[in-house]
């Protein structure tokens, strides 16, 4: 029986032992990597037109907590949401963008019955605009039509418990207000029992109103936001 050299035992038994510790350590390292990876949560991330906007929570920074990070190749904004400015911002979270301006992202959120913000990230600003809304471009359960897809409409409640329009333009943030008439006031008081429709075209809007004995009632302004 021939005699296999001791030396070449001992090698191939190292080898072999150095085998498989290195396919133990690439498990390790490709654990270590997925590990990282699943550790944030991306709510949201996208780009559009240059400009981007990353919604996400960590361990670290908390799970029910959020950062934004948003801008675009020359400034880059990062926020921490969990302060009590954006507090209504929660999990899980609406990540849904409704419109896209040249220079802003805007999501819409709930806060209760008949109430819902804005929240704007503009590449040009810090900290995003958080503010109650009423009328946005594409919106489905409102007749509001814009030629304008910037233009958004909040409400405003004067004292005398009439009602106004404030047209916003996104990225500006320019406004104009179009009080409405007290004698407009109907059901509980709010907006959507009010106006029955909203079209801005060619920088002029039209709010209409139909009452009950098919008397329409309009209010027609030009717009000059400031």
């Amino acid at each position: 029986m021939k005699k296999i050299p001791l030396i070449l035992i001992i090698l191939t038994f190292f080898g072999c032992n150095q085998k498989e510790k290195n396919l133990n350590l690439a498990k390790t390292e490709t654990k270590t990597e997925l590990t990282e990876k699943s550790e944030t949560i991306f709510w949201l991330d996208t780009i559009s037109n240059d400009k981007f906007l990353k919604i996400y929570s960590t361990p670290e920074n908390d799970w029910q907590n959020l950062t934004a990070e948003f801008g675009n190749e020359n400034k880059k904004h990062k926020i921490d949401l969990k302060t009590e400015e954006y507090q209504m911002l929660g999990i899980p979270f609406t990540n849904q963008i409704e419109w896209i301006t040249e220079k802003s992202f805007a999501l819409i959120n709930g806060c209760g019955t008949n109430c819902r913000y804005v929240l704007i990230f503009n590449t040009e600003s810090e900290k995003p605009i958080v503010m109650p809304i009423e009328y946005y471009p594409e919106i489905k359960y409102a007749d509001y039509k814009t030629d304008n897809p910037n233009l958004y409409i909040a409400v405003e409640q004067n004292n005398d418990n009439s009602l106004s329009l404030i047209i916003i333009e996104t990225d500006s943030q320019k406004t104009e207000k179009v009080n409405l008439p007290k004698d407009w006031n109907r059901g509980i008081g709010q907006i959507y029992g009010i106006v029955d429709k909203i079209e801005i075209k060619n920088s002029k809007i039209n709010i209409v109103q139909y009452q009950e004995n098919g008397i329409k009632k309009e209010l027609n302004k030009i717009l000059t936001l400031k």
